[in-house]
């Protein structure tokens, strides 16, 4: 029996182009291009765009968002309130000063009176839509379908006993709860050699397609001795795929992103598709702008297209309906439809031991959209390396397709955005991401950091293992020596980490502007006033975002490596989207 649903693995290689003097995004080396593609941790992501450093994008190029309704006014900020004041603190600084041309700005507001964007998750009142799909019973009425086994993939094991199985003794039968119940499995053989496989040994020890024997809605019962002639008894039911439909509201016929829509994309899309905001040349900003800028005071999370639960692994507790709000808009004229289809399907899932019958394997029917849009047909920006699994010379790497309005346009079913977040536990914090950033765009190099007479030996102290990483030994010849590398979890090479030394005068490492951590470590959250990443003066980094009710997720994949699925805080020229 083949398995419908791969494991979606691939890598985080992202970089948000820099603004320059003038206002314009700087270039940065090849070499450094380089770096970000192959070394940032490994982590699973829906979508990561990849620029080109022969692409100039101007500062009209970019949107920057704030939150109208924010009211606090924080110790130490301009007067006024503080989302604001973030968002025309960005605009001031990447202004061309030349031409004035600089982003554009625009307010957001709850339209429902109910401060929705003033909190850390967007609410949403309707949660019926998990699955994405629904089930028709025969009064043509919908019902929830997220824990209903696929009728084509019924699948027994007996589970781990303490006192051992009499095989002999294994029954199975089909059948309509208050019906005729067939007998397929007797004795532990099979009844119907053509339509039920039976082995004593191996994954699974019954494996037939339902349909074969029974179709629309019917259960299964199994029954087997131990050896203390103890009779055992399972049973699960299963459903028809055809009896499925692909759902956008769930039953309630309420859209499980609601709020979303309304608060969010509906004015956004308004601002971007009004004539009267066309560039000089007609050309709507919708199709003009490429970046996205979230300022401190919007919303950490959001809800998935549908309010459909997203996951990578067997696991069914890692699959939620929770992403990043960036992640979201970057995909507001994306056809997710048309990208991944609608036709339900099944996955899977590990045994949730709780409902008692964990000797049938589980495949729930899910929407498409439960899973990461993977793969160049997805995302035709990303480095083709990202999807192969033997990486050539760092030096050797080609540009990937690059990230302009006119190449976005070839993709029209794929329109995206490249989301990026001025965020952290204070506006104090937010606003020196900006002024960081800025000064890292034009003066970040090699020769940051490095003081005359002094030279900067490659010892453990200070570099880490830098041996042991290919970017680093890189990054070290091309004449970086603020660098540091520990291979543990998923810690990546840090650049421009100031370790203490003579001519400095931190005590502990700090990041100089521009600085890279390329970490995740679930407690730097937004929550913490002295986040590690935000305390040492992080400009760039691959950190989560602070666990909302449990749906902030953490997974660790088959052969035991660690990996997560990120709503991650996306500063400023960095994003870390899934």
């Amino acid at each position: 029996m083949q398995e419908y649903i791969e494991y979606f693995e691939a890598y985080n290689l992202s970089l948000t182009p820099k603004l320059g003097k003038r206002g314009r995004f700087a270039n940065v080396s090849s070499n450094a291009l380089a770096f970000m593609r192959i070394s940032l941790p490994i982590l699973i992501v829906l979508f990561t765009l990849v620029t080109s450093v022969e692409a100039a994008v101007s500062p009209s190029q970019v949107l920057v968002l704030y939150n109208a309704d924010w009211t606090e006014d924080a110790l130490l900020t301009d007067p006024g309130q503080d989302s604001l004041e973030i968002a025309e603190h960005y605009v001031r600084m990447h202004t061309d000063p030349e031409t004035g041309e600089k982003p554009y700005i625009l307010g957001l507001r709850c339209v429902h009176r109910e401060k929705h964007l003033n909190k850390a998750h967007l609410e949403e009142k309707s949660h019926d839509n998990a699955s994405g799909v629904a089930l028709m019973t025969g009064q043509r009425k919908f019902s929830s379908t997220d824990k209903m086994h696929d009728s084509r993939l019924v699948e027994f094991l007996l589970p781990k006993n303490d006192a051992k199985w009499l095989f002999e003794t294994l029954k199975l039968q089909i059948g309509h709860k208050r019906g005729t119940q067939l007998t397929v499995v007797e004795e532990g053989k099979s009844l119907f050699p053509s339509g039920a496989a039976v082995q004593e040994e191996g994954q699974w020890n019954v494996r037939l397609n339902g349909t074969f024997f029974s179709s629309g809605s019917f259960a299964v019962t199994a029954f087997c001795k131990d050896a203390n002639e103890k009779t055992h008894r399972w049973e699960a039911d299963y459903r028809d795929i055809q009896d499925y439909v692909f759902s956008r509201t769930g039953p309630d016929k309420i859209r499980d992103d609601k709020n979303y829509l309304q608060d969010v994309e509906k004015p956004i899309k308004a601002f971007l598709e009004n004539p009267a905001n066309a560039r000089p040349d007609g050309i709507l900003l919708k199709d003009h702008i490429l970046f996205i800028v979230v300022c401190y005071g919007l919303p950490k999370t959001t809800v998935a297209t549908y309010g459909i639960a997203r996951g990578i692994t067997d696991l069914l507790p890692n699959f939620g309906a929770i992403i990043d709000f960036g992640q979201r808009l970057q995909l507001m004229y994306y056809d997710v439809e048309a990208v991944a289809g609608i036709a339900p399907r099944p996955h899977k899932f590990i045994h949730d031991k709780h409902e008692g019958n964990e000797a049938f394997s589980v495949y729930y029917i899910r929407a498409p959209q439960a899973w990461p849009l993977f793969g160049d047909n997805a995302n035709p920006f990303f480095h083709p390396l990202v999807y192969q699994k033997k990486k050539d010379d760092l030096k050797q790497l080609a540009d990937p397709v690059a990230f302009t309005s006119r190449n976005r346009k070839k993709f029209s079913e794929r329109h995206l955005y490249f989301v990026m977040r001025i965020d952290g536990a204070t506006p104090m914090q937010a606003r020196g991401l900006i002024d960081r950033s800025v000064y890292a765009s034009q003066y970040g190099g090699p020769e940051m950091g490095m003081l005359p007479d002094i030279k900067l030996t490659q010892n453990k102290e200070r570099v880490g293992d830098i041996d042991k990483s290919s970017a680093g030994r890189l990054f070290w010849d091309c004449g970086y020596r603020h660098l540091y590398y520990k291979h543990k979890g998923s810690h990546r090479l840090q650049l421009f980490r100031l370790t203490p030394q003579p001519g400095f005068f931190n005590e502990t490492p700090v990041y100089l502007p521009g600085g890279i951590s390329a970490i995740v470590e679930s407690h730097n959250g937004w929550n913490r006033m002295q986040s590690t990443f935000f305390s040492q003066g992080v400009t760039m980094t691959a950190g989560v975002a602070r666990v909302y009710k449990g749906n902030g997720i953490q997974l660790r994949h088959f052969k035991y490596k660690i990996i997560y699925i990120l709503y991650t805080p996306s500063l400023h020229y960095t994003i870390c989207s899934l």
